[in-house]
């Protein structure tokens, strides 16, 4: 007879999880998670998998947090948003053409910040329109120290008198507010770019990435969604600072999750309550999260650090 190895399990404890935004534990930005931990210590117990659909879904979450936090942590008001866009003349054939062309581009900009002394290029990178769905462009995030002026005019093919212009691009300088980068990426629908081209005489389907109302989304909205088999379609300077997270068991007391949950997450009381406990920062954001089959609930902060803090 097969005997079926023993689970033993701790005790379940409250669990606080603070995600440090950047170096060291003073950073500009946190998010906390607090969340009901059971772990297994001993034995092997049924492995229970999530759908796919579920997954899925998780790891898309988990991806725009993450890519948000990396945001967060790397760069600041003197660095850059750039887009970059094509005419119809070097609009790429596939993908890889096109991340031979920004490759080229970073290149260049990498070549002129050792020229000048300046210190490595850190970027974040993400294409768009890759799937069939709108003009192939590009969204980057690049630190600061050149002018917009010559790393607009390095969007070219070719050297000297023969550098053509590949498409149209903008260099614009990040603005914050307490929650990160404000209005990270332009991005309009098919409908607006349509109406705008219309007005401009551009080429039919010509990406002019004129402002649009209501067309700001973060750069983490890009990721997942639509694109063919989950594929998150970013890319990254090695040199990034990672988040980093320390966790702490018993951090909260059943009761006091019970008191917390009793109250709105955009109340007064609850802006009280995490700010005296995360000593020097302000509360940006609470989120309630119920779990309908453990009955368990989680709160998910986001945290900026005081001036005076």
């Amino acid at each position: 007879m097969i005997r079926k190895k023993t689970v033993h399990r701790e005790k379940g404890t409250i669990r606080q999880k603070i995600i440090h935004c950047g170096k060291g534990t003073k950073t500009r930005y946190r998010e906390i998670d607090i969340y009901y931990y059971k772990k297994t210590v001993r034995g092997r117990g049924e492995r229970k998998n999530k759908s796919r659909p579920e997954q899925e879904k998780l790891n898309d979450k988990n991806a725009r947090r993450y890519i948000n936090q990396l945001v967060k942590a790397n760069f600041f008001e003197n660095d850059y948003r750039v887009d970059l866009t094509y005419d119809d003349e070097h609009l790429p054939r596939n993908e890889q053409e096109a991340n031979k062309l920004v490759n080229n581009f970073l290149k260049k900009i990498k070549r002129e910040r050792a020229k000048l002394g300046l210190g490595p290029l850190r970027y974040i990178w993400i294409n768009e329109g890759f799937d069939g769905e709108g003009r192939p462009h590009h969204h980057l995030l690049i630190n600061g120290g050149l002018s917009r002026d010559a790393i607009e005019g390095m969007w070219v093919k070719g050297r000297g008198k023969n550098a053509k212009q590949i498409g149209y691009t903008c260099a614009e300088r990040l603005h914050f507010n307490n929650e990160g980068i404000v209005g990270l990426v332009k991005y309009m629908t098919k409908q607006a770019l349509k109406e705008e081209n219309r007005k401009s005489g551009a080429t039919e389907g010509q990406l002019t990435l004129a402002d649009a109302s209501d067309g700001d989304i973060t750069m983490a909205d890009l990721l997942g969604d639509g694109v063919p088999g989950g594929k998150k379609r970013w890319k990254q300077s090695k040199n990034l600072v990672k988040p980093h997270e320390r966790t702490r068991d018993r951090a909260y007391s059943n009761k006091e999750i019970r008191k917390v949950i009793s109250c709105p997450p955009d109340c007064e009381d609850t802006k009280r309550l995490f700010e005296s406990r995360y000593k020097g920062y302000a509360l940006d954001t609470c989120r309630f999260e119920h779990n309908e089959v453990t009955g368990l609930w989680s709160i998910y902060l986001t945290m900026h650090r005081k001036e005076d803090g």
